[in-house]
């Protein structure tokens, strides 16, 4: 998972490509669409599309996110 410091996970903008792991443990690569401070109760997150498929769009949290291929 996650190897760099917390403060990392977020060091990214609009139009990055992450890598997130679902609560239910699938790894997806996401073009950030938007960044919200509060995603869903209180947590900060993103909202995104597949790299591979922009028509399948999914958001998560921050602290989901376990890479940041492309800034």
């Amino acid at each position: 998972r996650w190897t760099g410091t917390p403060a990392d996970k977020n060091d990214y903008t609009v139009g990055s490509v992450i890598e997130y792991t679902t609560f239910t443990g699938e790894s997806r690569r996401m073009v950030v669409v938007l960044r919200l401070p509060d995603i869903k109760n209180g947590k900060p997150g993103f909202d995104g599309h597949l790299a591979s498929d922009k028509t399948k769009t999914y958001w998560g949290y921050d602290h989901q996110i376990d890479r940041i291929i492309k800034f």
